[in-house]
């Protein structure tokens, strides 16, 4: 467009809204401490960063890795850019700014040199599931975090529990607030899931507990007799062939033979571990979003502070009795990606009455999910089973699901180039997410009006994508069609073909004869290639 563009800051989703409001509610009740539990891919970092700005006091926000670092004050340039920022990690130690991301390791080592917080700033905890360690304690003691005049923390996780039992009570007071997998997954801010089996001729019952979780040593014996890294390449192939996926592992060596199986059935795969060095871990990573890389193994590596949307399928090659940590490993499938509306979970499990084993199916109170089928399409078919005739005409009529249903049928992206897509929306415009330096803008086009970026700073494509989304949630002349809609089997009018011929230079040529439907798609790929000055693209 050659109007002037207009941009704007992110707006909070609802249950983001509803976070802030319960952690108002809280503290105004005399709460001090209070956790955060959202999904992984639902947000959390935005949600405690915008909180912060609310409340526009000092900040300091605590995590354990670099990821959980770096990607904040990325993150800031969109929700909070007028901040100034600093971090505390090795060789930083800039404490002076107003929002402080630091590094627990150093800053607990740095206790001495903390500046004074009071009840008009805020201590966030990202992943506070760590936050029982002692490290942990003495920092938030030395913050002023258990003092009455004090400031309030927020703790950010994805998996309130903890595997080994430990309680986080002794940190935190309460559960603020809680959006629960299921919920976003139906409400459309994560993809669904399908899942497939990999059985294993291994009995768990022979496998000690240690900590609340099968016992690694012994489970890795195990899987190693049953020969799992074959049963995982082999199950690769026949059910996820060309998908990029994560696999997870109970030991490295178990990593190394995957991969190496993996390789032998002609997949690009790769293996990572902590001991790799950092620069080798993010060049295998890099290669994996790129596509250059087709799987990535690993061994408890990518379970926290990993975002690679475009992940479709995610292996469970260890068993586990951990709900955490089976909710953390599937959650680096879960988030959105253009083009991507499931996640594929292949679940290696073995014969077990005594041990309560967790898989996608139990997750969500299944006992199995069919083949082919996603989990909330099995859910519906168990919820049908068991509703009487008047409660099948009542979902019938429950107007807000079906809307919702049929939103997310609509959303289908268009692929206008490299990392380049968009979709239209009749009179709320044609929205679009394009690569500048330093990540993804969102904007909306409409024709004769100036530019409306949904997006204030580059952000990444995940939150560009959902930034974009919501917008069309909120357009209250939304004109999104169903992507098997009636009318695009008609063949293409003659109106639809003489644009075509003009938006020729940045088509190329047209494959006739077309549908409705299509031309209808190619045309706004090609006014968006026009607004972008792509030409012809394959």
């Amino acid at each position: 467009m050659t109007l002037t563009e207009t941009k704007k800051t992110l707006q909070m989703r609802p249950y983001q809204l509803e976070a802030h409001k319960a952690l108002d509610d809280f503290y105004a009740d005399g709460g001090r401490r209070g956790v955060v539990n959202l999904p992984t891919g639902c947000g959390k970092t935005i949600t405690g960063l915008d909180y912060g700005r609310k409340r526009n006091g000092r900040m300091l926000w605590i995590a354990h890795r670099d990821e959980l670092i770096t990607q904040p004050i990325k993150t800031m340039q969109a929700v909070w850019p007028e901040a100034s920022t600093g971090i505390v990690k090795a060789k930083y130690n800039e404490m002076d700014a107003q929002c402080v991301f630091a590094s627990i390791q150093t800053l607990h080592r740095r206790l001495d040199q903390l500046p004074t917080f009071g009840p008009e700033d805020l201590v966030v905890v990202d992943e506070c599931h760590h936050a029982a360690a002692h490290t942990y304690k003495k920092t938030l003691e030395a913050v002023g975090a258990f003092r009455p005049d004090g400031p309030p923390v927020v703790g950010l996780t994805a998996t309130v529990e903890r595997a080994d039992r430990v309680g986080l009570d002794s940190v935190f007071q309460e559960i603020v607030y809680q959006y629960q997998l299921l919920q976003a997954i139906r409400d459309g801010y994560l993809v669904d899931l399908k899942v497939e089996r990999v059985p294993l001729n291994i009995d768990l019952d022979q496998i000690h507990t240690v900590a609340g979780d099968f016992n690694q040593t012994e489970l890795d014996e195990a899987l190693l007799r049953a020969n799992v890294a074959q049963a995982v390449a082999e199950a690769y192939v026949e059910h996820a062939a060309g998908k990029k996926a994560i696999v997870f592992t109970v030991s490295v060596d178990q990593a190394k033979r995957t991969a190496a199986a993996l390789q032998v059935e002609g997949v690009a795969a790769e293996w990572i571990s902590g001991d790799l060095p950092t620069d080798e871990r993010r060049a295998i990573l890099k290669r994996l979003k790129t596509g250059e890389t087709q799987v990535v193994v690993n061994c408890m590596v990518l379970t926290e502070g990993f975002d690679e949307p475009t992940v479709e399928c995610v292996v469970v090659a260890r068993p586990t009795k951990s709900r955490s940590l089976y909710i953390q490993m599937i959650g680096r499938g879960t988030r959105k990606a253009p083009g991507k509306d499931h996640c594929l979970i292949l679940d290696v499990t073995g014969i077990s009455k005594r041990h309560k084993l967790v898989t996608a199916p139990t997750l969500f109170g299944l006992q199995d999910v069919p083949s082919g089928k996603t989990i909330t399409e099995a859910l519906a078919e168990e919820e049908e089973k068991r509703n009487t005739e008047v409660d099948r005409l009542r979902s019938l009529l429950d107007v807000e699901k079906n809307e919702l249903q049929e939103f997310k049928e609509m959303i289908k992206w268009l692929k206008v180039a490299p990392d380049v897509y968009a979709l239209s929306a009749g009179s709320a415009g044609t929205v679009v997410i394009f690569p500048v330096e330093g990540g993804y803008h969102a904007k909306v086009s409409k024709r004769d009006e100036p530019d409306e970026y949904l997006t204030q700073a580059p952000v990444w494509l995940e939150l560009a994508q959902g930034v974009a989304e919501d917008y069309l949630r909120r357009s209250a002349e939304i004109g999104l069609v169903k992507h098997d809609a009636f009318w695009r089997r008609h063949p293409a009018t003659p109106n639809q073909e003489r644009v075509l011929r003009w938006l020729k230079p940045w088509l190329g040529e047209i494959p006739y004869p077309l549908s409705r439907g299509k031309a209808s798609d190619l045309i706004t790929i090609g006014f968006v290639r026009k607004d972008l000055n792509i030409r012809q693209w394959s």
